[in-house]
């Protein structure tokens, strides 16, 4: 079931273009750690509270390739790249969500609607990494190991926000 997932949102994802930032390797990294340690005691498995819009989920972290799907067995899944949450699948949406872009112009697709926002570039200002949008502003908040914390990012005036944080 959780192939399935993964396969689903890789699927919808509009992008298909990878780099190499320090933040998203160290997310890589990080999750990959977790993972470890989740095979070493099942009781460490990692925990994270999602919300997309007035949605909200309970999902765990895995890799595929250059990203870190957060997902569930209920069919809630978000895509993430290190930097820009890629796709959303589940959470009461009525068909997938894609984005394309990290600065300049980020597109949301859903189904056979599109939109845009106008983003700048991400700013540190220690803990956080921050983005901001025309529809308000992306954060990344780490913590004193540089292990990402929480992951809020807009997504337009009618979806609201999709928010992602560490439960343990």
């Amino acid at each position: 079931m959780r192939f399935s997932i993964i396969g689903i949102v890789l699927c919808v994802m509009l992008s298909s273009c990878t780099f190499s930032v320090p933040q998203a390797e160290s997310a890589l990294r990080w999750v990959k750690s977790l993972s470890q340690d989740q095979e070493d005691d099942p009781k460490k498995a990692p925990i994270w509270l999602a919300s997309v819009g007035e949605s909200g989920a309970v999902l765990k972290p895995y890799t595929a390739g250059e990203f870190i799907v957060f997902a569930n067995t209920d069919g809630d899944a978000i895509t993430f790249d290190g930097w820009i949450v890629r796709s959303i699948t589940g959470f009461d949406l009525k068909v997938p969500l894609s984005v394309s872009g990290k600065e300049g112009r980020r597109s949301f697709v859903s189904g056979q609607s599109v939109f845009d926002l106008r983003c700048g570039s991400w700013v540190w200002r220690q803990p956080t990494w921050k983005q901001r949008c025309s529809q308000g502003t992306s954060e990344i908040l780490l913590d004193e190991n540089g292990n990402i914390q929480k992951i809020s990012m807009s997504l337009g005036e009618k979806l609201g926000f999709v928010t992602l944080r560490v439960a343990n």
